[in-house]
């Protein structure tokens, strides 16, 4: 089970209007949670195994990244590409199918032993800032530099966005992805009652919560152009139907992520090109569950 906040704990606003769990917790209790716990257990969107379909579904996001990618990069391809926060392997498995050269880097093994072995000797293990440091000093760089659902986590954002550049090589970008928090749809469902608290804060695995209005402000003051932005599917939308509001009623959480998916697959049918399209209009629409920005430095 996902831990929650304690009562002792607050979230703070920052300069551009993200938040910030406070006080934050130590580097000790990080580190006990994602060795002991985090791809062992079900958190987040992680789960010991998937079903034939949730499979599918990770690859159709994974190439829909890489399309962003593509896009930010003016239709190049291939290079050197760098996953911060590499995870089961899905993106790493699909950016290698592309023909890029891939390396990860996680604190732990043990999803991407589960899912994708093939890559682990690809990969480093250990504390994010620690690894980030040896690679800049070895004057290593990657043409891209991939960061899904990491920035949220981290005690210390705006010290990991400044470590980026160093790691790019000219021309390269930077695609980070974070969950869709304060959005107008949640903050919507509150005002009407339709959730009772706020159901997206959840420390120590969150401890950091960005929005559409927020998230490119940040990224423009640590000295980041944004090329592509686009969002995932809205599932917070089910909120607002009593028969599909996953959180009043837990229950319903798996039909809407089978809805969510279903959904996601018959859209993509039209296209790469109009699929990624629908999610940039998600983006300028403050809507989608999650977030991507794909960015250039300096």
């Amino acid at each position: 089970m996902t831990p929650s906040p304690t009562p002792d704990s607050d979230v703070a606003v920052q300069a551009e209007g993200w938040r910030r769990i406070t006080p934050t917790p130590d580097a000790e209790t990080l580190k006990a949670f994602y060795a002991g716990e985090y791809f062992q257990g079900s958190h987040g969107t992680y789960a010991p195994a998937y079903s034939e379909t949730e499979v599918e579904h990770r690859r159709l996001l994974a190439d829909l990244l890489l399309a962003a990618i593509g896009e930010a990069r003016d239709g190049q391809a291939g290079g050197r590409l760098l996953e911060i926060g590499c995870g089961e392997g899905w993106f790493l498995a699909a950016a290698d199918a592309a023909g890029y050269a891939v390396e990860g880097l996680d604190f732990s093994r043990d999803g991407l032993e589960r899912f994708h072995p093939q890559f682990v000797a690809r990969a480093r293990f250990g504390d994010a800032f620690e690894i980030l440091d040896q690679l800049i000093a070895g004057g290593g760089r990657s043409d891209v530099c991939v960061m899904e659902h990491v920035l949220e986590h981290v005690a210390d954002p705006e010290t990991l966005l400044a470590r980026l550049p160093r790691l790019l090589a000219p021309g390269g970008v930077v695609a980070i992805t974070v969950p869709n928090d304060f959005s107008p749809l949640q903050l919507a469902a509150r005002a009407t009652g339709a959730v009772d608290r706020d159901f997206w804060l959840a420390a120590p695995q969150h401890l950091n919560y960005f929005n559409t209005a927020n998230l490119p402000p940040l990224l423009a003051r640590m000295g980041f152009s944004v090329k592509v932005a686009h969002a995932s599917f809205p599932i917070d939308w089910f909120l607002l139907n009593p028969g599909s509001n996953y959180v009043a009623d837990p229950a319903a959480g798996k039909a809407a992520h089978r809805a969510r998916m279903a959904i996601d697959l018959m859209l993509a049918e039209q296209g790469m090109d109009a699929f990624l399209g629908l999610a940039k209009a998600l983006f300028r629409c403050g809507a989608g569950r999650s977030l991507t920005v794909v960015a250039t430095a300096g």
